[in-house]
């Protein structure tokens, strides 16, 4: 039996908790890393280790999905999530490279497993919206932690903070064990190839390979935008810690709007990939724009507009992207090759917050960085468009 708003909004929670648990860091290291010796800009480092991490719990989440099943997984991440937060909290800042280990660890297993789950209860014909809804967890996880972390440092200090995430993620795993039965698809086999293995029958599909391109380009777009955000309008532009961060919330809201829309669109023409290169082009314009603002001293109103279409181009492809894959490859296989294309896709997360951060440290400056950025998802936009041609053709 197939329970199909059960299992979005399931996925949907898991999918808001590991995102908030991730960008948490982001959020408060403008307040928390000098305090701790470290520089701001230092988040990218962070941030890139818990991408690495989610690479290469993604790629091997077919074989856990097999062994496992999905829903069991998703607790297991989940429990990851909790255990590297609780680090971060009880342990010395020399831990927190290891927080970011464990918590990229939780992150990476929930997009193949949410693929499996919800490619077995989804309709077809709206499975580009349900994954759209399912990704704007998102936006809204990044969103919750742009507006509570600041109170909980506030109120309670950044270390009880996140023992309390810590407690959200472990209360949410244990609560999706009633849940487990009705949602776990049935059991795949487990896959013949192992890792490089799943990575080269992806690069050998040059659909599949363009698409994966493509998926680190606008991934790295947008976890440099969500990583530096704050940081730039606190420490570049002088706007105060909670109205950046409140930007950063707002940004969100507006990423969610997009996701849903960019899906519904997917869905009425049936044109996944076409959607895909338009916004490619899109954020690249916007990365432009970002630079402009932080340049020309553009005033709050203006920079805020452009960060809000930046987040709704940058944030807004995920789901569109799994509704793709889900179009052209088979159900028994997506897990597996949603864990191998989300390789290049976190691989972009990793490398976008480390060198954008580093290119500050080396004095490039938030303009200059944002402009040069914006080359690379209009570069990805370019090949995915020449590889959908050939692919009508």
């Amino acid at each position: 039996m197939k329970h199909p708003a059960l299992a979005l909004t399931t996925m949907l929670l898991v999918q808001m908790m590991v995102s908030l648990t991730l960008v948490s860091a982001s959020v408060l290291a403008p307040a928390v890393a000098p305090s701790l010796g470290y520089a701001p800009e230092r988040i990218g480092l962070y941030a890139g280790l818990g991408y690495l991490a989610a690479m290469f719990s993604g790629l091997r989440s077919g074989h856990g999905v097999a062994w496992l099943g999905a829903m069991r997984l998703t607790q297991a991440g989940l429990l990851s999530c909790a255990a590297g937060a609780l680090l971060a909290a009880l342990g010395p800042p020399s831990t927190l490279l290891g927080a970011a280990v464990l918590i990229g660890i939780g992150y990476g297993i929930v997009n193949p497993t949410a693929a499996a789950v919800l490619t077995q209860h989804t309709p077809e014909r709206v499975r580009g919206l349900f994954f759209s809804i399912k990704q704007t967890g998102v936006p809204l996880g990044v969103a919750a932690a742009g507006l509570l972390m600041p109170l909980g440092l506030a109120w309670l200090g950044w270390r009880t903070t996140a023992l309390g995430v810590a407690l959200a993620c472990a209360a949410l795993a244990i609560g999706l064990a009633p849940l487990a039965a009705a949602l776990e698809p049935p059991r795949v086999p487990r896959p013949t190839h192992g890792s490089m293995g799943q990575l080269l029958q992806v690069w050998r599909a040059p659909l599949l390979r363009s698409m994966s391109l493509a998926s680190f380009s606008y991934a790295l777009t947008q976890q440099v935008f969500v990583t530096f955000l704050v940081s730039m309008l606190h420490l570049g532009m002088g706007w105060s810690l909670a109205s950046a961060a409140a930007l950063l919330a707002a940004t969100q809201g507006a990423s969610a709007l997009a996701r849903i829309g960019f899906g519904a669109v997917a869905d009425r023409w049936r044109i996944p990939g076409q959607v895909l290169v338009a916004l490619g082009l899109g954020m690249s314009l916007c990365a432009v724009g970002m630079g402009l603002g932080v340049a020309a001293a553009w005033p709050a109103s203006a920079v805020a507009v452009v960060a809000l279409a930046c987040a709704a181009t940058a944030m807004g492809w995920n789901g569109v992207f799994f509704a793709a894959l889900a179009q052209r490859v088979p159900r028994q296989d997506i897990a597996r090759v949603s864990g191998a294309t989300q390789f290049f896709t976190f691989g972009g997360g990793m490398i976008g917050p480390l060198v954008f951060g580093e290119a500050l440290r080396a004095g490039a400056g938030y303009a200059a960085a944002w402009t040069v950025l914006a080359l690379i998802p209009l570069a990805a936009a370019a090949t995915l468009a020449r590889a959908e041609r050939r692919g009508r053709a």
